[in-house]
């Protein structure tokens, strides 16, 4: 499931980049973790904090575009921004 939701993030970065919202040469340094709390989802990713400063962007605005962006999957029925830019997967 971690891999499924890292290339989740991975395609929608990509179409960000493609639609020149981000650089094409934006690397993200994209990690799922398991969430410690399960009313916070089953993941979690902090994917938006690490391109905050490249992307020179709110982590919180890039948690959205990419939330905004994912494609769809079955296994995920929900996201929601935490914090100051955490994206939870339920």
């Amino acid at each position: 499931m971690k891999q499924l939701v890292a290339s989740l993030i991975e395609q929608s970065i990509t179409t960000l980049k493609q639609s020149g919202a981000f650089d094409t040469d934006l690397q993200a340094n994209i990690q799922v973790e398991n969430t410690r709390d399960k009313q916070h989802g089953d993941l979690a990713s902090n994917v938006a904090l690490t391109l905050a400063k490249a992307a020179r962007r709110n982590p919180r605005e890039i948690a959205q575009m990419i939330c905004d962006h994912l494609p769809a999957a079955t296994e995920v029925s929900k996201t929601e921004i935490a914090g100051p830019g955490f994206i939870n997967f339920f």
